[in-house]
């Protein structure tokens, strides 16, 4: 037995306290699940919160909206209204309850029964009759019973008696319900207007009831689009994109902008709103999570303008989608800089893939001394030109020079002579360059905005004379794929036109012409050239001897809007770049990364050198396309949309055929300006009731607007003609066609120098184009597109001659019949057809020399005004119109009835009187107008000379 030690008596397990862990683990318990409600509650689902202030922000707008009602419904004035309402309707409820009206009431009451219940069994009877009238038309299919043919034949005429009875009987109930209304009509009009007072305030009571007692749970919301398993909840946080009103300009509580032209045509139940502004759609945890603004996520939120870029998904087609105005201009852009002539970009560069001139004409077209400075400095030359500045010293600019000049053509040009012009000869070459239609695509003011074509200023430093007289006179001799047309110019006045222009803007002390360069002939300087242009790929925009078939130099971007963050070179200005954009790491917001780094380089092409030592050849080459902040922003939109995704089908914008052709229109339009001679739309006013009218806005004032309405709207008894107008709080909208620069300038000419006033000098002005469709057949404009000729010879700008393929002229001659809605591309005038004419005149005989008659009668007299063939007639040359005999194979015969009928509707404010009245030249063609433009349409498709 050991002794000193004593053992420690061990508790019993029963009476060991456990309490103290016991109310640790209580303590944990319970604090894991306060954590786990308030994060399902507060963390996991913040769109509770949102769509709970949304419902409040909801009932406090019913609630203002209903208080504004209140005090409207119990102003002075509304109440004296309502009160003399009041009084009328007692009035007529005293005359209503008048023995003698309640007696008639009551009787037109049993008399409406009746009738109904006659009309109710003939109707009934005559199905049964239709019905055994069938049965028996099928028996004697079968049969040929002589014996049912007669009884068909007496169920028929039965049932022609019956129609005839129940005809009778509803125009006898109509007449019994017709002095019903009668006799309660003052009830009804009076109660119609108290019920208008009290509107507001019923509906802004029973819509806060509504709201109050009704208020919906709160739940996720979320479309699921099937076809790319995707779940779309961001309705969850933003309840009330959808709504036409907002209750609150503050996201997520406001609704969408533009609502009916952005979720009209792309309803969040079929879309969501993943597709257009990306982001984490399924996610409800959190606000960032749900933007996709979280790490390593590729594809954050879209806000704003940006959510344009978007469209590329599914309107990659040629038609201009409304909406995108920025990404619509990013793409101009991208294609007037020829962005792809260095980088390859799926679905640019599709009509030109050389947007330069040929540079193989360099030694006949400019002056030696001129080309090394342009390739210096181009904008020191002309600030808006295309042409970027690459940054080459004075040694680069000469080497390129050498190399251009000695691999260029041979001078070919004689007669190099400057062109010196009388006082005489310069006011001629000025008004031939204004009148030839120059300045439909050029400017020759210095500093003037780019335009469709080069800006002429300072054209005289650096053409040679004889060069530009035969490129007025021939320019796709000179330069085949060039878009500038022939303008069938006498050769004297196209010396005139070379000759006022090269006076006009070559600038005081500019550089001698025809100058020795000696640079321009050095061996060595032209090797080093040949690398240089190379390495900068100047042949991706210019067509050089020796460079035919080189790649291109720069990276494709045909998916740059998805390529990966990482092969992004900051080079050394990472943290100043992402630090501007709010951002310490591109992880953060990869999307927001990507756009920093893109404005970046469309500012500063060169920036990311800036701090590291490369070679030459190694350092980054983009030029500098002194490029608008609005410029960068449209392109960097349009950069963001490029990604190589397809989607389904379904979500596709497919245009229709009429669409695919009016879209391939517009394209040339663009490509060949169309636009900078005539007009093709017109101005429009949307009102605030919804209707859309179509015109000319004649007159801008605060009150409002004068407006000449070229079509019919029958919502408001509107004419075609008719000048209106239409006060500043009635527009919603309004959308004003770009004007003609080229017509304000004939309009100011005739105005200032002939004394007329400005709506008849628009006879001088290009035709608008506007239901020009609806006009001529498809067949004459596909010809006059190819072969041009005077057909209005009193005007100052003739059509020129494009030269445009088969395939281009087809494409816009339909592209007018399908923009107004006509068959296409042929179409049948059985007016000029063999046999027509024969036909009418057995009918009527004498029929085209009725018409002949009055068309060459004092009373119309139509060649007084029209050309006929080769015969002008007399008069000043603004009253002229075209030629009649070109009607039969240029015009379609039911536009020459309607114009004939009311040329105003047409055309608003023409010269052309409205002929066919009532009752007028009945002893030439007796009949209605309508009559008499048949007649009269006919002699014209079958007018010959």
């Amino acid at each position: 037995m050991e002794t000193g030690k004593v053992r420690k008596k061990e508790k019993r397990e029963e009476e060991k306290s456990y309490s103290a862990a016991f109310a640790v683990v209580s303590f944990i318990l319970a604090a894991v699940a306060l954590w786990a409600v308030v994060n399902e509650v507060v963390d996991r689902r913040p769109w509770k919160k949102y769509q709970k202030k949304f419902h409040q922000l909801e009932y406090e707008k019913a609630g203002e909206e209903y208080t504004k009602s209140v005090a409207t419904f119990e102003s002075p004035e509304v109440q004296k209204k309502y009160t003399e309402a009041k009084e009328n309707l007692k009035h007529a409820q005293d005359a209503f309850v008048a023995p003698t009206v309640q007696e008639e009431y009551k009787n037109l009451l049993t008399e409406e029964k009746r009738a109904e219940q006659e009309v109710e069994s003939l109707k009934f009877l005559s199905v049964v009759a239709r019905n055994e009238t069938t049965e028996k038309e099928y028996l004697y299919g079968k049969t040929q019973n002589e014996q049912l043919k007669k009884e068909i034949s007496a169920l028929e005429k039965e049932n022609e008696e019956r129609a005839l009875k129940l005809k009778v009987a509803e125009n006898r109930l109509a007449l019994i319900r017709a002095r019903q209304g009668e006799l309660k009509k003052d009830i009804i009009t009076y109660t119609n207007e108290l019920d208008s007072y009290t509107a507001g305030v019923e509906y802004g009571k029973n819509r806060l009831k509504r709201l109050k007692t009704a208020r919906p749970g709160l739940q996720v919301y979320q479309t699921y689009l099937e076809d790319m398993n995707i779940v779309d909840r961001c309705m969850s946080c933003h309840s009330g994109i959808d709504k036409s009103e907002s209750v609150s300009e503050e996201q997520p509580y406001t609704s969408h902008p533009d609502r009916q032209l952005y979720l009209g045509n792309h309803p969040p139940e079929k879309f969501g709103c993943v597709l257009c502004h990306e982001g984490q759609s399924s996610a409800t945890s959190g606000v960032k999570k749900a933007h996709g603004e979280v790490e390593y996520w590729l594809t954050p939120i879209y806000r704003g303008k940006m959510a344009q870029a978007s469209c590329l998904k599914c309107h990659s087609a040629g038609r201009e989608v409304k909406g995108a105005d920025v990404l619509w201009e990013g793409k101009r852009l991208f294609e007037d800089l020829g962005c792809y002539g260095c980088h390859e970009t799926k679905g640019f560069g599709k009509f030109n893939g050389i947007i330069g001139p040929n540079l193989r004409n360099i030694k006949n077209k400019v002056q030696p001394e001129w080309l090394t400075d342009w390739i210096k400095d181009p904008r020191a030359f002309r600030p808006t030109t295309r042409m970027p500045d690459f940054r080459l010293s004075e040694e680069e600019s000469r080497a390129i020079a050498a190399y251009l000049w000695q691999h260029a053509d041979e001078i070919n040009i004689t007669g190099d002579e400057i062109l010196r012009l009388d006082e005489e000869e310069y006011e001629r070459g000025d008004f031939l360059f204004e009148h030839t239609g120059c300045l439909a695509c050029h400017s020759y003011e210095e500093g003037a905005e780019r335009t469709f074509a080069p800006n002429l200023a300072r054209t005289g430093e650096k053409m040679r004379s004889a060069y530009l007289v035969e490129w007025i006179l021939h320019p796709k001799e000179k330069e085949p794929l060039t878009r500038m047309p022939h303008f069938r110019l006498e050769e004297v006045n196209a010396r005139l036109i070379a000759g006022y222009l090269i006076n006009k803007t070559k600038l005081p002390g500019s550089k001698p012409q025809n100058a020795e360069v000696e640079w321009l002939t050095d061996k060595n300087m032209a090797h080093t050239g040949e690398a240089l242009i190379k390495r900068y790929g100047c042949f991706g925009c210019h067509e050089i001897k020796g460079m035919e078939g080189l790649g291109k130099i720069g990276a494709e971007l045909s998916d740059i809007g998805a390529k990966h963050i990482q092969l992004f070179d900051f080079g050394l200005l990472e943290k100043k770049i992402l630090g501007e954009a709010g951002l310490k790491h591109y992880t953060e917001n990869i999307g927001e990364a990507r756009r920093a780094w893109l404005q970046a380089k469309l500012q500063n092409p060169r920036q990311f050198d800036e701090g590291k030592y490369k070679k030459q050849d190694d350092r980054l080459k983009m030029p500098d396309f002194g490029l608008s902040p609005e410029q960068r922003e449209a392109l960097v939109v349009l950069l963001t949309g490029l990604k190589e995704e397809t989607l389904p089908e379904k979500y596709v914008a497919q245009l229709s055929a009429e669409q695919k052709v009016i879209a391939e229109g517009w394209e040339r339009i663009g490509k060949y300006n169309c636009s900078g001679c005539h007009q093709f739309d017109l101005d429009k006013i949307y009102l605030s009731d919804g209707a859309e009218l179509s015109g000319m806005i004649k007159i801008q004032e605060d009150e409002g607007v004068y407006f000449q309405l070229m079509e019919d709207n029958e919502s408001h008894g509107y004419k075609a003609g008719e000048v209106v107008f239409i006060a500043e709080e009635d527009i919603a909208r309004q959308e004003k066609t770009a004007e003609i620069e080229l017509a304000n300038l004939i309009i100011e000419y005739h105005v200032d120098e002939k004394g007329i006033m400005p709506e008849e000098a628009r006879v001088f002005t290009p035709p608008l184009l506007y239901g020009e469709g609806k006009k001529v057949q498809c067949e004459w404009a596909f010809a006059f597109l190819k072969e041009p000729f005077d057909l209005r010879p009193w005007l100052d700008v003739k059509m020129p001659s494009f030269d445009m393929s088969d395939e281009e002229a087809t494409k816009l001659a339909i592209f007018l019949a399908a923009k107004d809605g006509e068959q296409y591309p042929y179409e049948y005038i059985e007016e000029t057809k063999k046999g027509y004419i024969e036909k009418k005149e057995k009918a009527f005989p004498g029929y085209l020399e009725a018409a002949k008659k009055l068309f060459e009668s004092e009373n119309v007299h139509c060649l007084q005004c029209h050309i006929s063939g080769s015969k002008m007639p007399e008069g000043e040359p603004a009253d002229w119109a075209p030629d009649l005999m070109l009607a039969k194979t240029r015009l379609k015969p039911e536009w020459i009835k309607k114009w004939l009928l009311d040329p105003q509707s047409i055309q608003p404010g023409t010269k052309m009187p409205k002929f066919f009245r009532e009752g007028e030249f009945q002893e030439y063609i007796p009949g209605t107008p309508e009559e008499q433009v048949e007649v009269m349409k006919d002699f014209l498709m079958n007018l010959w000379e």
